[in-house]
C-alpha cells in the first residue's frame, strides 16, 4: 500500500492542476494509549482515508477523498475489519455532504478515479 500511494502522490505531484491541491491524512500507525488520547483531541477521526483533493470538479464536488490499497485480492473477512468497516462509513458520509469518495485498488485505479472525477 506504501509503494503504491507513492506512486499516486508522485504522479500528483506532476499533475499541471492537482500538483498544489492535495494533502495526506496520518491516520495509520501504532501509537501508545496516551498518543491516540492526545490525537483524539486534536481531531485524530478513526476512518479518515488516506488522500484528500480539495480541488472542486464541474459536477460540484468539494473535493475527492481517496483510500489507498493494495492492488490484490481481498478476501471477504478484510472488509469486515474494524478499519474498514470505519473507512466505508466515512466515504458515504462525506458524499452527504457534496465531496466524492472511494477506495482506490493500486494507483492506476486512484489516478484512474482521479481523471474520472476531474471530468465529471
Amino acid at each position: 500500500e506504501n509503494q503504491e500511494q507513492r506512486a499516486l502522490v508522485k504522479w500528483l505531484n506532476l499533475h499541471p492542476i492537482l500538483k498544489d491541491f492535495f494533502c495526506k491524512n496520518n491516520n495509520e500507525g501504532q501509537r501508545s494509549a496516551g498518543q491516540t488520547w492526545n490525537l483524539k483531541l486534536m481531531g485524530l477521526r478513526p476512518g479518515v482515508p488516506d488522500l484528500l483533493i480539495y480541488f472542486p470538479n464541474r459536477a460540484g464536488k468539494h473535493g475527492l477523498w481517496l483510500e489507498m490499497k493494495r492492488n490484490m485480492h481481498y478476501p471477504p473477512s478484510a472488509r469486515k475489519s474494524d478499519s474498514w468497516i470505519l473507512q466505508a462509513a466515512f466515504i458515504e458520509h462525506v458524499k452527504t455532504v457534496g465531496y466524492e469518495a472511494s477506495f482506490c485498488y493500486g494507483w492506476e485505479d486512484g489516478k484512474n478515479i482521479i481523471e474520472s472525477y476531474l471530468n465529471a
